[in-house]
C-alpha cells in the first residue's frame, strides 16, 4: 500500500515537474519572442511615443551670373507647423488660427481631419505644415494663442532680385518648391540637395524638450552661370523694341561665345515673372504656360536664307568652288521640270560669282551648288554644322529641329527626302531649327571650324560643413573640328560683305567689324496656305577678323523681312554685348557708308575683303547716343535702410556689383549715395539688425 502511495506521488511530482519545466518554457520562448523576435516592433513603438521625426529641409542652391551678380537666392524665413494628433477640437483650432495666417478656416480644419484619418506610420499623420514664410508679426500672434503644440520651424524662400531678367534661363519654382521651367528644373536635383531628419523627445504632453540633427541635410548645388546679367538686360531691351517695330508676335535673341559655345544672353518675347506661381485655373494656367515656353529652344521655325551659309560653305569646303567660280542665276528664273520654278523674289540675277550669291542671297545659285554636289554631300554638311540634332544645353524640352532622314525606309516613308529636297534645302525650305541650333552653326564659320557644345553652365559648387566650397566636375563635349580654317576665314569675308553690300545693311556697328547672314521664311498657316507673315532672322558675329560674339535673332510672325527688323535688333545687342566685354574696336565709330548700287552690279573679278585697320575716332565725330545704365558708369544709389533682397535687387538691375557685410538693414554705404560709379569698382554696404 504504501508502495502504491509512493508510486503515485512519484508520478505527480513527475507530472509537475514537467508541467514547470513546459511553462518555464513557454515564458522563456515569450520573452525570446518579445526581446529578440520583435524586439525592433517593440523598440519603435515605445520610441513612436516618445520620440518624432522632423525633417530638415535642405538649402536651395544660389544660381549667379559670370559675374557673381545673384539671378535667384535661397532666403531664410521661418514656416508653422503642427502635429493634428494633438488638435482636439478642429473647428475651434482653426477659427482661432485662421485670421492670424490669413487662410480660410475650413481649409485648416479639413486638412486636420484628413490627417488624422491617416493609417499609423503613413506620412504627415503627425507633422503638418500650416503656412510657409510666415512674417514676425504673424509669429507674434501665434505665441500669443493657447496651443502650445503650435511650433516655429527654419524655412527658406526663393527670390529673383532681377524681376523677370533672364526668366526663361533661370526657370521658376512651384508650390513644392521643385523647379518647372529653366535651370530650376533641368538641374533641379543639383539645386534642392537632399533633405535630413532631426529626432525630438518629447513628454506625456507631446511637447518637445530634446532634439537633436540624425541625419544632416545635403545643402543644394550654387550654380555660376556663362550669363552676363548687363549683356542679357542690353538683349532683351533691344529684343522688346524690335518686337514691337516688327509687329511680331513672338522672338527670341542669343549671344553665345564663338570659341567654346557659353552663353552670354539669352532672351525670349514675352516673358514672365519667375516669383508668380502658375495658376490653378484652366485658362490662365495656359497663358502663364504659353509665356514660360523658351521659344529658343523649344520652338523650331524654317531658317530661310540663312541656311545659305551652310550650303556656300560646303561648297567652298569641298574644293569644288572658290570665291572666283561664276554661278548663273538665270536671270531670277530657273525652270524645274514638273515642278515650280525656284526663283529670286527681289531681284534677278546673271552669271555672278560664288560670293555674291550669298550677298544677293539667291535661291537659284546656292539650289545650283546643291544640284552639283548632290544631296548626300549636302545632307553630310548639315549634320557637321549641328543641324537635326539637339544641341545639349542645360535648358528643359529641347528640341532637335526638323531634319528629315537622307534616305527612305520604304516606298510609304514620308520622313525622308524627296529627290529634289536638296534644292529647296539649300536655301532654307523642307527644315526647321531652333535658335540656339542656329547659333551652334554660325560659331563654325566664326571660330576656324569647330562644332561647340552651347551651355549655360560656367560652375558648381556644394557647400561643405566647415563653410568651404567643393567644386564638382562638369561633364562637357570636346569642340571638334568639322570645316578646314582657311573655308572659315573665306565665310566671314563674304558675311561681312553681306553687312557691307548686301541685304545685311542694317547691321552695321559703329567701332567693329560685322558679319553675317538674313533670313525671311514666309509662313504657311493650314487653311489660309502662304500668307503675307514672316519668321525672319539675322544671324552674324564681330569682329570679323577674330569674333568674340555670335549673335541670333528671330522674329517670329512677323510682315518684315529679317534685314529691316531683325539686323537692327543684330546690331543694338552685338554692340552692347562689345562694349561691355571690352572687345577693342577695328572699324571706324562712324557707320559705314552704304555702297551704291551701281558699284554693287559692277563685280570684281576677285573678291578680296579684309577687316579695316583699326581707326581712333576723330574729334569730329558726332556724339554717340547715350548709352544704358550698365554700360557708363551710374549713378551710385542710395541703398541705406534697405534689407539684404532690396539691395541685391536694385545693385543688379543697375549692373552695380556690392560688397555685402553684415545682415539685417543697410547702414553705411562706401561710395556715398550720388555719386558716379567708378568703371570696375563696387560698393560696400555694411548691414546691422535694427
Amino acid at each position: 500500500m504504501a508502495i502504491q502511495v509512493e508510486r503515485k506521488s512519484a508520478r505527480r511530482a513527475i507530472w509537475i515537474g514537467r508541467l514547470t519545466v513546459f511553462w518555464a518554457l513557454a515564458v522563456i520562448g515569450k520573452l525570446v519572442y518579445l526581446q529578440v523576435v520583435m524586439h525592433d516592433l517593440y523598440v519603435e513603438i515605445a520610441r513612436s511615443q516618445h520620440e518624432r521625426v522632423v525633417p530638415v529641409r535642405a538649402t536651395r542652391g544660389d544660381i549667379v551670373d559670370r559675374t557673381g551678380h545673384p539671378l535667384a537666392l535661397s532666403i531664410r524665413t521661418q514656416s508653422v507647423v503642427i502635429n493634428p494628433r494633438r488638435v482636439v477640437d478642429e473647428r475651434f483650432f482653426a477659427g482661432a488660427v485662421a485670421p492670424v495666417l490669413g487662410i480660410p478656416a475650413p481649409e485648416i480644419e479639413k486638412q486636420i481631419v484628413e490627417r488624422k484619418r491617416r493609417p499609423a506610420g503613413a506620412p504627415g499623420r503627425s507633422y503638418m505644415v500650416l503656412k510657409r514664410h510666415v512674417t514676425d508679426e504673424e509669429v507674434l500672434r501665434l505665441k500669443r494663442q493657447p496651443f502650445p503644440y503650435i511650433e516655429i520651424v527654419p524655412d527658406s524662400r526663393r527670390e529673383y532680385p532681377n524681376g523677370t531678367l533672364a526668366a526663361h534661363v533661370i526657370g521658376s519654382l512651384n508650390r513644392e518648391g521643385n523647379g518647372n521651367a529653366g535651370i530650376e528644373q533641368k538641374l533641379n536635383a543639383d539645386l534642392k540637395g537632399k533633405p535630413g531628419t532631426m529626432r525630438v523627445l518629447t513628454d506625456s504632453l507631446q511637447d518637445r524638450y530634446i532634439s537633436w540633427i540624425e541625419k544632416p541635410a545635403t545643402e543644394g548645388v550654387n550654380l555660376t552661370l556663362t550669363l552676363d546679367s548687363a549683356i542679357q538686360y542690353e538683349a532683351e531691351r533691344a529684343l522688346a523694341e524690335g518686337v514691337a517695330a516688327a509687329s511680331a508676335k513672338k522672338a527670341t535673341v542669343i549671344v553665345m561665345r564663338p570659341e567654346d559655345g557659353a552663353i552670354l544672353a539669352l532672351a525670349n518675347y514675352p516673358s514672365f515673372d519667375p516669383s508668380e506661381v502658375v495658376p490653378d485655373e484652366a485658362g490662365a494656367r495656359k497663358a502663364a504656360m504659353e509665356r514660360r515656353l523658351n521659344i529658343a529652344v523649344q520652338e523650331p521655325c524654317e531658317p530661310g536664307s540663312v541656311m545659305k551659309m551652310i550650303t556656300v560653305t560646303m561648297g567652298l569646303d569641298t574644293g569644288k568652288y572658290s570665291e572666283n567660280t561664276l554661278i548663273n542665276c538665270e536671270n531670277g528664273r530657273f525652270p524645274r521640270p514638273g515642278r515650280k520654278s525656284i526663283t529670286d523674289l527681289h531681284h534677278g540675277y546673271g552669271t555672278i560669282p560664288l560670293p555674291m550669291v550669298l550677298i544677293k542671297s539667291s535661291n537659284i545659285g546656292v539650289a545650283k551648288v546643291a544640284i552639283d554636289l548632290g544631296p548626300r554631300t549636302l545632307w553630310e554638311y548639315l549634320m557637321k554644322f549641328g543641324m537635326g540634332r539637339k544641341t545639349g544645353i542645360e535648358l528643359p524640352g529641347e528640341t532637335a529641329g526638323i531634319l528629315r532622314r537622307l534616305e527612305c525606309k520604304g516606298p510609304n516613308d514620308n520622313w525622308c527626302w524627296g529627290p529634289n529636297s536638296h534644292e529647296y534645302i539649300a536655301f532654307g525650305h523642307e527644315i526647321a531649327a531652333t535658335a540656339v541650333q542656329l547659333a551652334r552653326s554660325t560659331a563654325v564659320v566664326a571660330n576656324g571650324g569647330y562644332l561647340v557644345e552651347p551651355h549655360l553652365l560656367a560652375r558648381k559648387q556644394r557647400p561643405r560643413a566647415d563653410a568651404t566650397m567643393e567644386d564638382l566636375p562638369i561633364v562637357r563635349n570636346q569642340a571638334r573640328r568639322v570645316i578646314d580654317g582657311d573655308t572659315s576665314v573665306q565665310l566671314r569675308r563674304i558675311m561681312q560683305r553681306v553687312v557691307l553690300e548686301g541685304t545685311g545693311k542694317r547691321a552695321q556697328v559703329g567701332g567693329w567689324s560685322t558679319g553675317g547672314k538674313t533670313g525671311s521664311a514666309e509662313m504657311f498657316v493650314p487653311g489660309q496656305g502662304w500668307v503675307n507673315r514672316h519668321n525672319s532672322s539675322f544671324i552674324g558675329f564681330a569682329p570679323v577678323a577674330n569674333p568674340k560674339v555670335v549673335v541670333v535673332v528671330t522674329l517670329n510672325d512677323t510682315p518684315r523681312q529679317g534685314g529691316s527688323v531683325a539686323a537692327p535688333v543684330f546690331a543694338k545687342v552685338a554692340s552692347a554685348a562689345l562694349r561691355i566685354l571690352q572687345v577693342p574696336m577695328d572699324a571706324p565709330e562712324t557707320s559705314v557708308p552704304e555702297v551704291p548700287e551701281q558699284l554693287i552690279a559692277a563685280v570684281p573679278e576677285k573678291v578680296e575683303m579684309l577687316p579695316p585697320d583699326p581707326v581712333k575716332p576723330s574729334k569730329q565725330d558726332p556724339p554717340a547716343a547715350p548709352p544704358s545704365p550698365l554700360l557708363a558708369g551710374p549713378r551710385v544709389p542710395d541703398f541705406r535702410g534697405l534689407p539684404l533682397v532690396a539691395v541685391l535687387r536694385r545693385s543688379s538691375a543697375l549692373g552695380v556689383e556690392v560688397e555685402v557685410v553684415g545682415s539685417g538693414r543697410a547702414k553705411r554705404q562706401d561710395p556715398p549715395p550720388g555719386g558716379v560709379m567708378p568703371a570696375g569698382g563696387r560698393v560696400r554696404v555694411e548691414f546691422a539688425k535694427p
